[in-house]
């Protein structure tokens, strides 16, 4: 064996070249036979080549190992010993992502070796300890607590003072150590804290300066203290670069000349970097493929440490808001790295910085709040203080962008408590998501919620003053200014900002100058939006758009794009009032309103920014229609701008809708309330009425519809037959689908971390597939992109083939001006429009009478209207006839009308309307409703899958009639639960099919039940919550089962009956968003929903039940091709004679029986083969 020195010196020059392995290779030959000190010493160099090498898991666990298989043999306070438990303390809240208690056992550590005698200043311990010690020092104070400013300038003074003593003695390479972590100290955040004057970027130039001119340093030493210097460059801006930039080339040749194995590789993708950082449109192919042939060279040398660090600076270096599938791929490789180094911590700061910049320049809060709570579920507030803290303020910011204001103040209160006085600077920056959270609540801005705002405000910033953190002051009088005072005229508004230039006059010296820019830029937009409510005239209008210039040039000299893009954009809407107060209006302004909103609007979607571009593109869609409506563009240049913002908003809505089931719902429809899209929908179809544009019409009527949550049935919606059959022959396409298909069900059982991860890789795959025109074909289809004409017009042709050549006519309403108008498209034609002659407020009057609640909680008047049959005048729904009365032109008896209401119509019995003398549109013709065409084509698509699912699935049935606390059964009443529950055991033993009833369905049998079924029934009670009627549950035996579990449900695109209260009851919100539990279920998978628009007898549920079935077995019975393939069955018809029957009995001839029963979503199902067994003939 050779000696210590002998295999140290050759491992530490293999170390210097990166050579790791052959260096760890000779340091465990070695320490196979090693014995005492020269173990200890053996084991500290063998971590250090395992940290240098990036193994830092292995370094860990290699010498912990040590320390405790050899504790009995060595002293506690032995110093290699110490050295090596310092070394290992340093690397445990790397590898484990926790702080925990590591402070306490690193502060023993030093203070025992210190009590030490007989150590000299520049003993080799002494000097690996301190370095190891003052590194973990900045990191605590960076990440997790803060450590003394005593204590942190007495390690920066020790450092300089050790560096030139080792100088001095010739000790080079450990000279080389500390010079090499002062520089890395520098890269800190704390390095850049008041009171730590040593840490200066002048120091450091001196040190790598005295190692290049020694005497006693080798070449190698020489060029890495170079490299080590060059990591700054991209970080601090001093003007001593230009003594180090011509030590770049001699680094290159030294490192050359020594064999490195990857340092030349590191200089040259930090250049590659650097430029990158210059722009974006620098990455061209040839730097992306040099960038990606120094990856290699790291994979090849088994150098993942220094391949992280590459990976970090690269990403470090894509412009902000740019690049994101470069920044996904590259997180992608730092995530599967971190699982070779352990340096878990690493992962996580990287990552929640990364979502941190992400959320700033893109808004893409969803993505940002799934992935943000994924990792704030693997650290605790005690592990890692920072990162708790700016997961949660980073929460709140995405929370506030959804407009979701008590959740937005939950997660910022919590970053807020999570680094307290720890991190004050942090802290204040909560204390403002805290602000914006609070008026994210009050709806309006109207007190008490906005005087309690403004009260916190002016406490935090006083309180900000106090401790000279100005720059935290400014921003929270920014946001009273510009969101609260000047928005009101309110004279406080001038006042504040004469104090935000008070702090801006603070600033240098204490921000960054990219802050101060960006403080200066807020202060001219704010003079310029001032200026919006005074009274206009030239000098007025010149000085405003002075402060928008100026505003948008300082946001640009802080690389801030999209706040210059939202300067140019409030620019457009101050140039607005001229416009309006011109006379005659002026199309040079109103033209440069446009200007302006396009280039916000570029901007915006270059940086892939849905939420400021879904309001930009809005914008544009008004300004471009105000154009039209003065005759100043066509009504094409309208629609055109109109259709983007109507593409931009579906975006956003799809954005908004990521967070899985009700919550994506709620968000949605909250999104339409405040987004303005529905003002798009209405200036698109006022162009086309007066142009008398038809087609269009159609189109936008759809548009507004496809946007509704009905269309998001799932992620995995059935592709159009012929399409998927083209996408399948072709072997790529193809390839493509089984891989996305494959994530996303991984995705679905998946922890939080693997998710994150997962998400990454679907988004990968989806730009991959929107490079092939079909692929994206169907992805479009999942954002619930329009279906068209002449897709309608082809499923209805497909729908009279299989119902025996029944005509399909898609019947719509629009309100247009205030008067509701009937649009119907049937075969070829263009689509008619025909005025129904009654208004939207007249229908909202008739629901209001007869439909909505009466005081006192009382029944709804038409369910206790008995005075009048429906065949005389004066029965209730005889006033808004005119709703149907047109069907008589547009159709013919016998034709299967889709009915697609629109906003109040959701609640009106359409199909009980009388189209004719004494004759209701269902007596006439078989109907069914739809949220939208794009939702029925789904649901229809669904429908004819059921011929090839397993026949394991079948006919289920539940029934729970049960009293509750709230609710005691008279002895009618447990009659009436007996005969529920026999109807339903009849039904199922008679068409082959299982039930169950009472309290055996669970919530998880009710669920199961529904999974395994083709065709589901369930007879029970409704809970309805009437504030909030989204909220409406299924009355089941162990607990109620409210539409939020409904939206987790897989179904197996089954047909599902509900007789329960209320259960097609559909809340519909602003934009035309039903929600309810048969939209969940539609959700879930089903292909159509059979439900109740109002309480019902539950007799009546079991005579329509019996009627329905034996329809539905008859026409399966009766089919030529039973037996032999799937068979179609026509729900509608079945329904149509179901509903008929029961209007010719006496006890259930009222409309408010009958009528109750409609169907949502396809109009037929394909049975499987022998899914309803033979007649059984009695013997």
């Amino acid at each position: 064996m050779s000696s210590w020195i002998e295999a140290k010196s050759t491992a530490q020059h293999m170390n210097d070249v990166g050579k790791y392995d052959d260096a760890i290779k000779i340091l465990q030959d070695f320490l196979l036979a090693a014995r005492g000190d020269d173990q200890l010493c053996a084991t500290a160099e063998l971590g250090t080549v395992l940290t240098d090498q990036g193994c830092l898991k292995a370094a860990l666990n290699t010498l912990e190992h040590t320390l405790e298989s050899d504790a009995t043999l060595y002293p506690s306070d032995h110093p290699f010993c110490l050295q090596l438990r310092m070394q290992a303390c340093r690397l445990r809240p790397i590898v484990k992502a926790s702080f925990n208690g590591v402070l306490q056992e690193a502060s023993d550590i030093y203070q025992t070796f210190s009590a030490l005698d007989g150590i000299g200043d520049l003993d080799t311990c002494r000097i690996s300890i301190n370095i190891t010690y003052t590194a973990l020092l900045f990191m605590i104070n960076d990440l997790h607590d803060r450590i003394s400013i005593h204590q942190l300038k007495a390690s920066i003074a020790w450092q300089i003072h050790a560096f030139w003593g080792l100088m001095q003695e010739g000790r080079v390479r450990e000279a080389l150590a500390v010079a090499q972590n002062y520089v890395r100290l520098l890269n800190t955040s704390t390095a850049q804290q008041n009171g730590l004057e040593d840490m200066r970027f002048s120091s450091a130039i001196e040190m790598v300066e005295s190692i290049v001119e020694s005497p006693n340093a080798v070449p190698v030493w020489k060029a890495t203290a170079v490299g080590e210097l060059l990591h700054l460059r991209n970080k601090i801006n001093e003007p001593g670069w230009e003594r180090v930039n011509f030590l770049e080339a001699e680094a290159i040749r030294l490192f050359q000349s020594e064999g490195h194995t990857h340092a030349v590789v590191d200089i040259r993708l930090r250049q590659a970097c650097n430029r990158v950082g210059q722009s974006i449109l620098n990455l061209t192919t040839e730097l992306l493929q040099e960038i990606q042939g120094c990856f290699q060279v790291y994979e090849k040398n088994n150098a993942p440490g220094p391949y992280s660090r590459a990976v970090t600076l690269m990403l470090s270096s894509i412009p902000p808001g740019q690049g994101f599938d470069l920044r996904v791929s590259l997180l992608d490789i730092y995530s599967q790295l971190s699982d070779i180094t352990g340096a878990e911590l690493e992962n996580v700061v990287l990552k929640v910085r990364h979502l941190s910049n992400w959320l700033s320049h893109s808004t893409r809060s969803s993505q940002v709040i799934e992935s943000a709570r994924s990792i704030d579920e693997l650290i605790d507030v005690r592990d890692c203080r920072w990162v708790k803290g700016m997961i949660a303020n980073v929460t709140s910011n995405a929370y506030n962008l959804l407009g979701d204001g008590e959740n937005a103040l939950e997660w910022a209160k919590s970053a807020v408590d999570r680094w307290g006085e720890v991190f004050r600077l942090e802290r204040a920056g909560a204390t403002l998501m805290v602000l914006l959270a609070m008026l994210n609540k009050c709806s309006g801005f109207r007190p008490p919620g906005v005087r309690e705002a403004i009260d916190f405000a002016e406490r935090e910033i006083s309180h900000h003053i106090g401790e000279g953190l100005f720059l935290a002051a400014f921003e929270k009088m920014a946001v009273l200014a510009g969101s609260i005072f000047l928005p009101k005229g309110d004279e406080r508004g001038g006042t504040c900002l004469d104090s935000m230039e008070e702090c801006l006059q603070n600033l240098p010296g204490k921000a960054t100058p990219d802050e101060v820019n960006y403080c200066r830029a807020q202060l001219h937009q704010l003079r310029g939006q001032i200026l919006m409510g005074t009274e206009l005239d030239h000098e007025v209008t010149d000085s405003r758009n002075e402060h928008f210039e100026q505003a948008v040039a300082f946001y640009m000299k802080a690389r801030n794009p999209v706040s210059a893009a939202c300067a140019r954009q409030i620019q457009a809407n101050a140039l607005y009032t001229t416009f309006q107060a011109r006379v005659p209006p002026s199309w040079s302004v109103l033209r440069r309103c446009i200007e302006l909103s396009d280039i916000a609007k570029d901007v915006f979607e270059a940086l892939d920014n849905t939420l400021m571009l879904a309001e930009s593109a809005r914008l544009c869609g008004f300004f471009q229609f105000k154009a039209w409506s003065h005759g100043f563009v066509s009504g094409d240049t309208a629609l055109a701008s109109l259709r983007k913002a109507d593409q931009a908003s579906a975006e956003r809505r799809a954005e908004v809708s990521i967070l899985a089931s009700f919550e994506a719902v709620s968000r949605k429809q909250k999104f339409v309330m405040t987004s303005g899209i529905e003002d798009t929908h209405a200036r698109a179809l006022a162009v086309c009425q007066l142009e008398g544009r038809m087609a269009d019409l159609w189109d936008w009527i759809q548009c507004a519809k496809a946007r509704s949550v009905g269309d998001q049935l799932t992620n995995q919606f059935p592709i159009q037959a012929t399409l998927n059959d083209d996408i399948m022959r072709d072997p790529e396409m193809k390839a493509l689908c089984e891989e996305e298909e494959a994530v996303t069900q991984q995705m679905t059982a998946a922890d939080p971390v693997v998710r994150l991860k997962l998400r990454s890789d679907l988004h990968l795959i989806h730009v991959k597939m929107a490079g092939y025109p079909l692929l994206r074909q169907a992805l479009d289809l999942r954002k619930s992109t329009l279906v068209s004409i002449s897709e309608i017009r082809d499923l209805g042709q497909k729908m009279k083939c299989n119902a025996g050549g029944m005509e399909v006519v898609f019947v719509d309403w629009v309100d247009l001006g205030g008067t509701i108008w009937t649009v119907a498209l049937k075969s070829d034609t263009p689509p008619q429009v025909v005025s129904c002659g009654i208004t939207v407020a007249e229908v909202k009057a008739w629901k209001q009478q007869w439909l909505d609640v009466q005081d006192g909680g009382r029944l709804a008047a038409f369910f206790v209207d008995d005075e009048y049959d429906e065949d005389e005048p004066d029965y209730c729904l005889r006033s808004i006839d005119k709703l149907v009365a047109s069907l008589h032109d547009l159709t013919s008896k016998g034709e299967l009308l889709v009915f697609c209401p629109t906003n109040v119509l959701h609640s009106i019995p359409l199909h009980a309307l009388w189209v004719e003398d004494n004759t209701p549109v269902i007596q006439r013709n078989p109907v069914i409703y739809s949220a939208s065409l794009t939702t029925f084509w789904q649901c229809y698509r669904r429908s004819e899958l059921t011929g090839s699912i397993s026949t394991n699935l079948g006919l289920n049935m539940a029934g729970v009639y049960e009293p509750r606390g709230d609710r005691k059964f008279s002895s009618e009443q447990h009659a009436e639960q007996s005969n529920v529950y026999t109807t339903l055991d009849q039904l199922a033993e008679r068409y082959g099919g299982k039930s169950i009833s009472g309290q055996a369905v669970t919530v998880e049998c009710f669920k199961q039940m529904m999974e395994t079924s083709i065709m589901f029934h369930f007879h029970g009670h409704c809970r309805l919550d009437q504030p909030t009627l989204g909220d409406q549950s299924l009355e089941l035996a162990d607990e109620l089962l409210p539409i939020r579990r409904v939206f987790e449900m897989k179904l197996q695109s089954p047909h599902i009956t509900l007789v329960a209260c209320d259960s097609a009851l559909q809340v519909i919100s602003a934009g035309d968003e039903p929600l309810g539990v048969v939209t969940a279920l539609l959700c879930a998978g089903a292909s159509s929903v059979l439900g109740t628009i109002w309480p019902t007898l539950s007799s009546t549920g079991r005579d329509f039940s019996g009627e329905f079935y034996s329809d539905v077995v008859d026409q399966y019975r009766q089919s030529p091709k039973r037996g032999s393939s799937p068979t179609i069955v026509n729900l509608a018809e079945a329904l149509r004679r179901a509903v008929l029957a029961l209007r010719t009995r006496r006890k259930t001839r009222q409309p408010y029986h009958w009528a109750a029963f409609v169907l949502h979503g396809s109009s037929s199902i394909t049975l499987p083969h022998a899914f309803i067994p033979e007649r059984r003939v009695n013997t």
